[in-house]
């Protein structure tokens, strides 16, 4: 279990507790690193975890060097992108609902996949739940970062999401609840392998989000919890077919689409520029986070199942 492993443990904790602190006695240092801290967690461990999905791919569904197992494959997986690029060009509200769809689904299944034990039925009701729970942390820990972001990506006016929800501690607070209820319903139900852990979990991203805020909070969550945690599972699946995945030979094998994701995200950075469009940078690393996503998803959900 990942979570439980001393490697997660060692980094996990003390690093969201020294981002908690540096906020309390420091919060305008906490801004300015902030943005940072997204990008070297992006760039060096979020986009390079789903770039072996190519072999990863090869090894699920048995695909073969053959050219026509590689350009089904390829075409598959580029068309699902370019259909949600283009629904973020043209529909961006209906890319951003999507983006939240798919984020909830497998946030939450990658994260109760290690905490769900092997007789619990209902998995998906589980794994909704958590993915509700992240979301609800990263939108509304500090609607003054992520609302300007969102209005971005849905090209919406600023300030018109204020007036839909303009107290999020109420939706923190109330999600909160529900999701505490439904823990301890889990509990006494024998739902969770590792109670303590979960609770643990939950408190330690609470606490994150809360003090350090969205970026931060996004950024080590899609970093240690989420990204490290794939990675550990893909090495393990490997292992399971006798097969050899070192860190190594991971970054080596993931180094080719990470920098073709890089060089995606710089040009269109650089197209919003030369049309006058400024300080979007995170609002593209979203989106191109959302249309890398959803291929990636179905892969991973195929991973889970065999």
């Amino acid at each position: 279990m990942f979570r439980a492993s001393k490697h997660f443990l060692a980094v996990a904790y003390p690093v969201s507790f020294l981002f908690i602190l540096l906020s309390l006695l420091s919060p305008e240092l906490n801004s300015v690193i902030a943005p940072w801290v997204v990008i070297v967690s992006v760039f060096l461990i979020g986009i390079p975890h789903g770039a072996i999905d190519h072999i990863m791919a090869a090894e699920i569904f048995n695909i073969e060097l053959k050219f026509k197992d590689q350009l089904l494959f390829y075409g598959s997986y580029l068309l699902l992108m370019f259909i949600l690029g283009a629904v973020w060009i043209f529909y961006p509200i209906a890319g951003m609902f999507i983006f939240l769809v798919i984020s909830i689904y497998h946030f939450g299944q990658a994260d109760m996949e290690e905490y769900l034990s092997e007789n619990t039925s209902f998995s998906w009701f589980w794994h909704l739940i958590r993915g509700l729970y992240i979301i609800l942390l990263i939108i509304f820990s500090d609607i003054s970062v992520t609302y300007p972001i969102l209005e971005q990506a849905m090209n919406i006016s600023v300030g018109s999401l204020t007036p839909l929800i303009s107290d999020p501690s109420l939706v923190i607070y109330s999600g909160l609840s529900i999701y505490l209820a439904i823990t301890v319903l889990g509990i006494t139900k024998g739902v969770f392998s590792n109670s303590r852990l979960y609770i643990a979990d939950t408190i330690t991203l609470l606490a994150l989000f809360y003090f350090a805020g969205p970026l931060i909070g996004f950024a080590l969550y899609f970093a240690i919890w989420h990204s490290a945690g794939h990675i550990n599972e893909m090495r393990e699946y490997f292992k399971a077919k006798n097969k050899s995945l070192s860190l190594f030979k991971f970054y080596k094998l993931s180094l080719p689409f990470t920098l073709i994701s890089i060089f995606g995200l710089l040009i269109l950075v650089y197209l919003q520029n030369a049309f006058g469009v400024q300080d979007m940078f995170f609002t593209l690393m979203f989106i191109l986070i959302s249309v890398l996503t959803l291929p990636h998803m179905l892969i991973v959900h195929k991973m889970y199942s065999d």
